[in-house]
């Protein structure tokens, strides 16, 4: 069996608010991109470009930091892929502060007045190429993975406008996830058990088509959950609080959940039951979890001639104990495996696949 281990980083602002861009994402994308080289392993930004689309209009100093910072990536051989946040959009700058829409997914804007959602993949997909051409001639936007995971119900209208332009693979689903807040409802219980599969343009990403029109779902990896597993994380939590508080990177922003109304007690427990997902960025997450996960992955598709690990993360929530476990990961996968193992990105799978 052949691994393959996708990195990949959802390059992106806390979602509610932000004191400081370089705090935010300039900062620990800088370190990121120099770890990746150190560790001469690629990876992939999954760039949040609607972020850079507004606020050209509203601050140039982060549009061109921005820009600079994924132009580096392209120089440095590493990947750039289709990240959309809508919300931006929508969304509101005044005196130096974001002012969020509540408008989060995508399928938000289906009837919007202003921009409908083939007008905002559109407009996204031609700043990235164009930002990215500038470096790299022969870029191709390939990949793409919706904001908060979130396509339903409006997949149909996203995947035929993703596919009208060129992109053939998604990576949105994480097996099992079940998500209820008041700005983002996903149910992927009922995805398929398979490493990856082709989805109909027509949607939906959790099931597996024969149309010949379609794209390659690669969904981030997980492991299944249950009772022990919850457990054993809330005695490690409440045992070693501070230890664990202490790794969290300070981005200086609010997310999303921050700002949003109160789950309910149902949709708490629900989403306790949540995978298990192969991350950096969880402040709790230990090297040995992180290899539990590809040790389950690894024996569930041990038939298999080839699989594909997708790896997620976000620079926003990592410092310098998420940075030393993706180097301790890539270190331990490359010893464990040998020759086995590969670090791909969308476009080395694609050049093979020409």
């Amino acid at each position: 069996m052949k691994i393959k281990i996708i990195l990949t980083f959802d390059y992106e602002l806390p979602l509610g608010w932000v004191a400081s861009y370089e705090k935010g994402l300039f900062e620990p994308g800088q370190h990121l991109l120099a770890l990746a080289n150190q560790l001469s392993v690629p990876i992939v930004l999954f760039a949040d470009i609607c972020s850079a689309i507004r606020f050209k209009a509203w601050d140039i100093s982060y549009y061109d930091r921005f820009k600079s910072q994924i132009q580096t990536a392209l120089r440095d051989n590493h990947d750039v892929q289709l990240h959309i946040h809508p919300h931006w959009m929508d969304s509101e700058f005044e005196h130096d502060k974001i002012i969020p829409s509540s408008k989060f997914a995508l399928s938000d804007f289906k009837e919007d007045p202003n921009f409908s959602i083939d007008e905002i993949i559109r407009l996204a997909y031609t700043a990235l190429h164009e930002m990215c051409r500038e470096v790299d001639p022969g870029y191709r936007c390939l990949a793409f993975r919706a904001g908060g995971y979130n396509v339903e119900p409006a997949s149909k209208t996203i995947l035929n406008v993703l596919y009208d332009l060129g992109i053939r693979y998604e990576s949105s689903v994480i097996k099992g996830l079940y998500q209820n807040y008041s700005f983002s409802k996903i149910d992927y219980r009922q995805a398929p058990g398979a490493n990856y599969w082709k989805i109909s343009k027509d949607g939906p990403l959790h099931e597996v088509t024969k149309s010949p029109s379609y794209l390659l779902e690669y969904p981030i990896t997980s492991m299944p959950n249950n009772f022990l597993n919850i457990l054993r994380r809330r005695m490690t939590k409440m045992r070693d609080r501070k230890n664990i508080q202490s790794r969290k990177y300070n981005n200086s922003g609010r997310g999303f959940q921050a700002i949003s109304k109160k789950t309910s007690w149902i949709n708490k427990i629900q989403m306790a039951w949540n995978p298990i997902v192969l991350s950096f960025d969880r402040d709790y997450m230990t090297l040995n979890m992180l290899d539990k996960i590809v040790n389950y992955n690894v024996k569930k598709f041990q038939h298999e001639k080839e699989i594909f690990l997708t790896v997620i993360s976000h620079p926003k929530s990592m410092g310098k104990y998420h940075l030393n476990l993706m180097k301790d990961f890539v270190l331990l996968m490359k010893k464990k495996y040998g020759d086995d193992l590969s670090f791909v990105t969308y476009r080395s799978i694609s050049d093979k696949n020409r």
